[in-house]
């Protein structure tokens, strides 16, 4: 592994966590895949770093060259590993870990091209027929550490790809540039869609000088100092992983080991504000003044519900099984939440036999009137869910 190649690693290991990051897979007849690999649920991240010093010939010789060496090469890996995955159910890591690729995998391309130092315009957009995103060491920065949650990530590349896709506007890269789209990305909420709005063609000149001012701006510093609170539930998630990765997740009923992770991919897929959410709402009932509420529900992205309950390792078995029952009421009262995790633990300070913590995880898109009268007895019966479930606001 290069010092360019741990470099991007490190950055997507600290966005994506080690759960979904791979080094180096092992590709056709036992080659390197691609640099950097990320799996999470249906998307699929392919990575290609290169490392080329740019050396200005005066002509366009040496941008040439560069890009050659620098992007070319590194598509052509992108392309082939997405050739060989799409026919792929499982592949393996060098460190002995296997990956099971999805279904229906929806691939996202990205160039690292290093070297270039600002000085080369950067080759962005379609290569035969798909779209490679093309960072350097300018922009690769700010965007893996801003954009640092799966779906904040994707969606920035998918309303990048929707914008270089439109006849209408025009984008320049002069050196550097792909964070200054970064900037504007995030000063208009999370969004091309106020700048793109109006009619007659638009042309933008990239040059690194929008994100250069925006990221000293008061509203950028700001903005960063809200959503600490939110990497609370980025280190439950670390945490939790470390379980699963170190054969330390069980499966209740059978008491065997188990690699399960579609709750994490569930708690990874929620997008930074989200978190901010969850990780202000989850902190503020553990440490509740009124200890006697047991649970609590918050929602989530894309019509999920997390539903958090406190009771003791002691009894863990009774703890286990009222998670259930509570997640499969919150699927009843919160009818167009098709996906409910729940996450039960002890309360900070009061186990006197160590702590522990159980997991439910539903996708129930279909909801008959039968379960619907089962839920219903079951909350009567318990009284669950007297607090209301917690609605985002931003």
């Amino acid at each position: 592994m290069t010092q360019s190649e741990k470099f991007v690693y490190d950055l997507s290991r600290r966005s994506f966590f080690k759960l979904w990051t791979h080094l180096s897979p092992i590709g056709k007849k036992g080659k390197e895949l691609c640099d950097c690999l990320i799996v999470c649920g249906d998307h699929i991240i392919i990575i290609s770093v290169k490392e080329i010093e740019y050396k200005d010939t005066g002509d366009v010789t040496g941008f040439e060259r560069w890009m050659k060496n620098a992007i070319d090469k590194s598509v052509s890996q992108i392309l082939g590993a997405e050739r060989w995955l799409d026919k792929q159910k499982i592949i393996k890591c060098r460190n002995g870990r296997t990956i099971s690729i999805p279904t229906n995998p929806k691939f996202h391309r990205i160039a690292v091209a290093l070297g270039g130092k600002g000085e080369t315009p950067l080759k962005w957009g379609s290569f035969k027929g798909k779209f490679v995103h093309a960072f350097d060491e300018l922009s690769i920065i700010p965007i893996f550490t801003f954009l640092d949650t799966i779906t904040d990530f994707i969606n920035f590349l998918s309303q990048s790809e929707n914008i270089y896709k439109r006849e209408d506007i025009n984008i320049y890269f002069a050196g550097s540039g792909v964070e200054d789209l970064l900037a504007l990305y995030i000063s208009n909420n999370y969004s091309f869609d106020p700048i793109f709005k109006y009619d007659g063609s638009v042309s933008l000149m990239l040059d690194g000088n929008i994100w250069n001012s925006f990221s000293k701006s008061d509203e950028y510093l700001e903005l960063k100092k809200t959503l600490e609170p939110s990497y609370f539930w980025d280190k439950l998630i670390d945490f939790f992983s470390d379980d699963l990765l170190t054969d330390g997740m069980f499966e209740f009923q059978s008491k065997k080991k188990t690699h399960n992770e579609l709750a994490f991919i569930e708690m990874a897929k929620q997008p930074r504000w989200y978190r901010l959410n969850l990780g202000e709402a989850l902190l503020e009932f553990m440490f509740a003044k009124e200890p006697r509420i047991a649970s609590r529900l918050v929602e989530g992205y894309d019509n999920s519900i997390f539903v958090f309950l406190f009771g003791e390792s002691a009894n863990r078995e009774q703890r286990a099984n009222e998670l259930l029952l509570r997640c499969y009421v919150a699927r009843s009262l919160y009818k167009e939440h098709k996906i409910i995790v729940g996450i039960s633990f002890d309360r900070p300070g009061t186990s006197e036999i160590g702590y522990s913590s159980e997991f439910v995880y539903l996708n129930m898109p279909d909801w008959s009137n039968i379960e619907q009268t089962k839920a219903k007895l079951i909350q009567k019966e318990f009284g669950f869910f007297k607090n209301p479930l917690k609605k985002m606001e931003f």
